[in-house]
């Protein structure tokens, strides 16, 4: 891994105060994403040396991390990046492998641009990793989103397909109105309600009262 002697002495001289940070402290290489540092709880944690995990390159991301995070976490940093703004971050919920410990922890993660190169370019990412599984209300709320955002992943293109006149009537039908009553509110037939409730249900396969809520909470629509 190639660090200039700026990057590697910056990195020295944070050290010490990241150690006595709460939370795990991560330095990442921005270029490929290797793991450049990492506190010493966050080492504990994960079973691993420094080393070792330097090593791992970008192998160190599926054996302890969910991957199914990542679909959201990509492209908050690509806009990171792209931005190059050193004093803004994007936070996250993400699920960690802690040894000894079965199933997932969550953590809710906060990341910026720790340095940037002589050009003025992103070089290295920090990250701060704070546990949240004694929160259990936190922890719920956060597997709650995580399936939001696999549903909306899932079926984003389903619902683009709607009209929106559709999507009104979607909604509609989620927060528990009749088709005369829709009817009546959008000043149309019931017959032509009855014909967009079939034309929804078909575009998105569904079939019952609930997955119109379901639809209609993930999209925003109630």
């Amino acid at each position: 891994m190639n660090l200039t002697l700026k990057a590697i002495k910056k990195i020295d001289d944070f050290a010490p105060y990241a150690e006595q940070m709460p939370g795990v402290v991560i330095i990442h290489h921005v270029g490929n994403f290797n793991v450049v540092y990492m506190t010493s709880n966050g080492l504990q944690q994960l079973g691993v040396t420094l080393d070792e995990l330097q090593q791992m390159g970008t192998e160190y991301y599926p054996r302890f991390f969910n991957i199914e995070d990542y679909e959201t976490f990509i492209p908050k940093m690509e806009n990171l990046l792209k931005k190059n703004d050193p004093t803004q971050s994007f936070s996250y919920f993400q699920q960690v492998k802690i040894v000894g410990k079965t199933g997932w922890t969550w953590h809710i993660s906060s990341t910026r641009i720790f340095m940037q190169d002589d050009d003025g370019k992103p070089f290295l990412s920090i990250t701060t990793a704070i546990p949240i599984d004694r929160m259990k209300h936190i922890e719920a709320k956060a597997e709650r989103l995580l399936k939001e955002n696999t549903f909306l992943r899932k079926n984003s293109k389903a619902f683009s397909s709607l009209s929106k006149r559709e999507q009104i009537i979607l909604k509609l039908v989620a927060i528990g109105k009749s088709s005369p009553e829709i009817a009546q509110e959008l000043f149309i037939s019931p017959e032509t309600v009855q014909t967009h409730r079939r034309n929804i249900k078909q575009k998105l396969g569904i079939s019952t009262g609930y997955e119109f809520t379901e639809y209609a909470s993930a999209f925003d629509l109630i």
